[in-house]
């Protein structure tokens, strides 16, 4: 008798068991699944992405990333495979199609890169040409070579701390090597676990026809002759604030110019740089608004405005190869102010005597002289830029740096 019971309540027990296994395999439920759409630094990725489940080779749900980059959506409890597409058709995009999600790992984050489409540019490093792949912000698929370093060509269009990067391929190594115009051998940014960051000021931004530095990225495939990877630009704050982005004071002249002709057979001297200061007596004629000699009426002194003097180059060839201009600091070496005398010099350039490049001196002319000179260091003699040599390229000592500022300087004898 009782092993009748033992064996009735066993049969109870197993057939409870399929009961219970045989609703479980007809009913797997609902599960919440979440697909995460990034670039490879880590940014939501929000450019009209569409993220499709995929069952037995067909679209069974989709889902448009929200403004985090994220798509959730509630299905039948399965394995769906991932896929996505763009709104915009012309955009070439790289991202794992081999990726999925199942009711136990419901949750995925998707990586997506942009692929380099865009034509190369040759430039030379060591001797060798070499072709280069313009990037912008954001993250780059690209095939790599293992027989020569791979260059990119970084151009930015704001000011801004950058962090390059490579994704998905430890066998990679990343460096900053320069400028087009130059292109080191070894990374010119510390390298720390394949990451490097370069801030771009705003003088590094040109407008119009150019002017925009451009920064050379290299990535070394340390094995293999091919492979890929992900190349990251991620823009991570602003830059630190440098003189660059301080405003200007623009030098405004303070007197009426005309145009200036030196009369016929007009003879000009050379000031003796090297005579004691008292040769020299220059008085303002405020009459003219001129100096001259030694009185009001005397000789009158000229300025070489488009024609190079013995010791430096006019204004004009300054102002062709950059600007005239000038930092003010306090006894504290604190910043004051910039001034650029380049606007107000252009207006006397063009009133300068056309075949002489003349035009006399004025208070505008003496100040922006001795100011821009005193910044540069042309009488500075224990400065590189001390303006007067001889022959032989030798400092002359003998200069009177009392009068110095008289280099660009002549008068009518």
């Amino acid at each position: 008798m009782k092993n009748i019971k033992r064996i009735l309540s066993l049969v109870l027990l197993m057939t409870l068991t399929l009961s219970v296994l045989t609703l479980s395999a007809c009913s797997t439920g609902e599960v919440n699944y979440k697909v995460t759409v990034k670039d490879a630094a880590g940014n939501p990725y929000t450019t009209g992405v569409i993220v499709q489940f995929i069952k037995n080779g067909e679209q069974v749900a989709m889902q448009t990333v929200d403004e985090n980059g994220v798509a959730a959506k509630k299905l039948e409890g399965g394995k769906y495979g991932i896929a996505l597409k763009f709104a915009d058709d012309e955009l070439e995009c790289y991202y794992d199609e081999g990726l999925q999600v199942t009711a136990k790992d419901n949750e995925i984050d998707v990586t997506v890169a942009y692929k380099i489409t865009s034509e190369p540019e040759v430039i030379f490093a060591g001797g060798e040409q070499f072709d280069a792949y313009t990037i912008n912000d954001g993250s780059y698929y690209t095939e790599l070579s293992g027989k020569h370093r791979n260059y990119f060509l970084f151009v930015p269009t704001k000011a801004g701390n950058y962090e390059f990067s490579v994704a998905n391929n430890e066998d990679t190594q990343i460096g900053y090597y320069g400028s087009t115009h130059f292109v080191q051998e070894t990374s010119a940014a510390e390298v720390v676990d394949n990451k490097f960051t370069v801030s771009v000021t705003a003088d590094m931004i040109g407008t119009g026809q150019g002017g925009t530095s451009v920064l050379v990225i290299g990535v070394d495939l340390l094995k293999g002759d091919e492979g890929s990877c992900i190349l990251a630009v991620n823009r991570t704050g602003d830059p630190e604030k440098t003189l660059a982005d301080e405003p200007w004071t623009v030098y405004e002249k303070t007197v009426e110019l005309s145009p200036y002709s030196l009369q016929n057979g007009a003879k000009i001297k050379e000031f003796d740089l090297t005579a004691p200061t008292s040769k020299y007596n220059l008085v303002l004629n405020e009459t003219d608004g001129f100096y001259h000699l030694d009185s009001k009426d005397g000789p009158l002194v000229l300025v070489r405005l488009a024609e190079d003097c013995q010791y430096i180059a006019c204004f004009k060839t300054m102002l062709d190869r950059s600007g005239v201009v000038k930092y003010f600091f306090d006894e504290n070496d604190d910043f004051i102010k910039k001034e650029s005398y380049s606007e107000c010099l252009l207006e006397y350039i063009d009133n300068a005597d056309e075949k002489a490049g003349v035009y006399p001196l004025t208070e505008d002319l003496k100040y922006i002289i001795q100011q821009r000179g005193e910044y540069a260091q042309w009488w500075d003699f224990e400065s590189s830029n001390f303006r007067f040599q001889d022959m032989d390229g030798n400092n002359m000592e003998e200069i009177n740096t009392e009068i110095a500022w008289l280099l660009m300087c002549c008068y009518i004898e």
